[in-house]
């Protein structure tokens, strides 16, 4: 049986894990800038693990602690902690859908047998927690995607109950019901699938070591393969031009600077 955890949206609630800086609630991010980068203001806790914007031009950045609503220069305007380990991130109707790993830091990175799935809800403007979505699915999330209708498609870390020449993908409903379970093949990889985007009718999964997979959004089934194009810290397309994340950590630092950085699209989509 699902398990949803809905969250009161209770100012005194989310005062204490979101951090508002100066945001009106019609506000409207300035226009992507004529650059090829865009730093995030700040260091964090943890790596980058995705990307997106909202239609309003807005920044969302998913780091494994925390995530942080940006304009369209990397400033920050809202950033709240998480608990667990965060994954892929969209954002459709006002709400901002995380696939979180709660377990991630407490297992070694491993898939123990209390390990679910899970799609967390914030919301865009203060991003304070709405509610948690667990599934009954032994899985730890990597990355999400936003398919047409609404429905998602979490894909995951490696477990140990399939070969290392595969990857395993959830399409998950609406409804946060689990529809159906689908395996890549012949893949080389080393921790999952770590970025899942739609463009169209293609999912374009990445994984650390491996050719990123285009899948078909109905089917489900492998239509072609990219050379491996280092999107393993998110990706989202703009027009003609598509942004991709990156962070480094200084040598022997502790905390992570992130920044995307912009390509054309056609050279990216190139088989």
């Amino acid at each position: 049986m699902k398990m949803i955890l809905l969250v009161a949206a209770m100012a005194s609630a989310f005062a204490s894990s979101a951090e508002a800086v100066k945001q009106g609630p019609s506000a409207v991010s300035a226009p992507i800038p004529d650059a090829d980068k865009i730093e995030l203001e700040g260091e964090y806790q943890g790596h980058l693990q995705d990307v997106c914007r909202d239609k309003a031009g807005f920044l969302y950045w998913a780091h494994t602690s925390c995530i942080l609503k940006t304009d369209m220069r990397g400033k920050v305007l809202v950033k709240a902690a998480v608990e667990g380990h965060n994954a892929g991130c969209e954002v459709k109707d006002g709400v901002l859908y995380v696939a979180v790993c709660p377990m991630q830091n407490k297992t070694g990175g491993q898939t123990t047998p209390e390990c679910r799935l899970q799609i967390n809800e914030y919301d865009t403007e203060t991003l304070a927690l709405r509610a948690k979505h667990m599934l009954p699915v032994n899985d730890r999330a990597g990355s999400l995607a936003i398919l047409e209708d609404g429905s998602f498609v979490v894909g995951c870390l490696r477990p140990k109950d399939i070969l290392p020449s595969q990857a395993r993908f959830h399409h998950v409903g609406r409804d946060f019901s689990l529809k159906s379970t689908h395996l890549l093949e012949n893949v080389n990889v080393r921790l999952g699938i770590e970025v899942i985007k739609r463009t169209g009718d293609t999912l374009l999964m990445m994984l650390y070591g491996s050719p990123t997979i285009k899948v078909d959004t109905k089917t489900f089934a492998e239509k072609g393969r990219l050379e491996n194009r280092g999107g393993h810290m998110g990706l989202f397309f703009d027009g003609d031009f598509c942004w991709r994340g990156y962070s480094r950590q200084p040598e022997g630092g502790k905390v992570w600077k992130s920044w995307i950085k912009r390509f054309r699209r056609e050279d990216f989509m190139r088989e």
